[in-house]
């Protein structure tokens, strides 16, 4: 019995619990890498969700009340998974992830308009995968999403 249909049920109605942390990043980089945009959020941790929810709440007003100047970087736009917003990868590679009791991470590389990129994915058992972290460890800008998230690095607030 041809059992393919039955792994294309979860990506036509909606992701599937991330019962391990390889079928995590599975269900974040095959889209990704075939240009198709994702519902970021609905892989966070609950940690990681409370960062985004207090970030828009943050930045909606600056320190003065004002309004936030529409030109400073949105960080909640910002895609973790891709170290930026379009997502074109070429050569994607992800190791496989190291887990130890709830927790694993994971490296992931790619070139984006053959730029190389090296991430590291920290992932929470939360009765199933999520991602509770993402950093940039490679060449170029160095960052941590929750501290992007928490500490204001543009001085918005």
């Amino acid at each position: 019995m041809d059992l393919t249909f039955f792994g294309l049920v979860p990506m036509i109605f909606g992701g599937a619990p991330a019962d391990s942390p390889r079928a995590l990043l599975d269900s974040i980089y095959q889209p990704l890498q075939s240009g198709e945009q994702i519902n970021l959020e609905e892989h966070y941790s609950s940690h990681l969700q409370a960062l985004v929810a207090s970030n828009i709440e943050a930045n909606v007003v600056d320190r003065s009340g004002e309004a936030i100047d529409p030109t400073a970087p949105d960080i909640v736009t910002f895609n973790p998974f891709l170290n930026g917003t379009e997502a074109k990868l070429d050569n994607l590679a992800v190791t496989e992830p190291v887990i130890q009791g709830e927790t694993a991470v994971a490296l992931v590389s790619f070139e984006r308009a053959g730029e190389p990129t090296t991430l590291t994915v920290s992932m929470v058992d939360e009765g199933e995968w999520k991602v509770d972290d993402v950093a940039s460890v490679g060449s170029g800008e160095k960052w941590l999403y929750s501290w992007l998230l928490q500490y204001d690095p543009y001085n918005q607030q």
